[in-house]
């Protein structure tokens, strides 16, 4: 479910390069598509300083994606990208609502006291599985992914797809659209006016 940022994969020879990578995996959370996307980048990796300065520089501009940085696991940083109308949406969704607060999170709803547990977990080292949720994915593939007997896999397109896969190859198609979308923009738009006009 996270992203992994490896020098010889996305980020090419530049920081240009690293942020093209990053505004197309980016599309479906500045289009309003997707609530979040999280990403990892090791700590091993000489040029993570740098791409994490790089990622500050240009989405401190931005109004439509905020970011948590946190280290993983002493192995890696994870960057948190969301867009807080979308997410704030999406988690307020009475059924998603009802799953979180069983997986322990406050009966009270609040989107950063949500996301602050969220991001705990993950920095004492455990991805929990309702991410899923604050990743877009329909709550019936999280609750199959958790293991309910009565959702079987049927497929694995972008994420494990449970039970009847129509409203999960919509969300997809949603989330490939906007990537393309993203990918025709950078051809003739440099990354800082997409974030601005977006």
């Amino acid at each position: 479910m996270t992203a992994m940022c490896k020098n010889a994969s996305c980020c090419m020879d530049s920081p240009d390069e690293f942020i093209k990578w990053l505004m197309e995996i980016l599309g479906p959370v500045l289009f309003h598509v997707k609530p979040s996307e999280l990403l990892s980048f090791p700590l091993c990796d000489a040029n993570t300083h740098a791409k994490l300065h790089k990622i500050e520089e240009i989405f401190n501009k931005c109004q439509k994606i905020a970011y948590e940085i946190f280290e993983y696991n002493k192995k890696s940083v994870k960057v948190m990208f969301y867009n807080p109308m979308l997410m704030d949406a999406v988690l307020k969704d009475h059924r998603n609502l009802k799953f979180l607060v069983q997986r322990g999170y406050p009966e009270r709803y609040n989107l950063e006291l949500y996301l602050d547990c969220l991001i705990q977990k993950m920095k004492e080292g455990n991805i929990p599985d309702e991410i899923g949720v604050f990743l877009g994915y329909p709550l019936k593939d999280v609750i199959g992914f958790i293991g309910h007997p009565s959702l079987k896999l049927t497929k694995v397109r972008g994420w494990r797809i449970y039970g009847n896969s129509r409203l999960s190859d919509l969300r997809y198609k949603e989330f490939v659209n906007a990537k393309s979308k993203m990918k025709t923009l950078l051809d003739h738009y440099s990354p800082q006016t997409i974030i601005l006009t977006a």
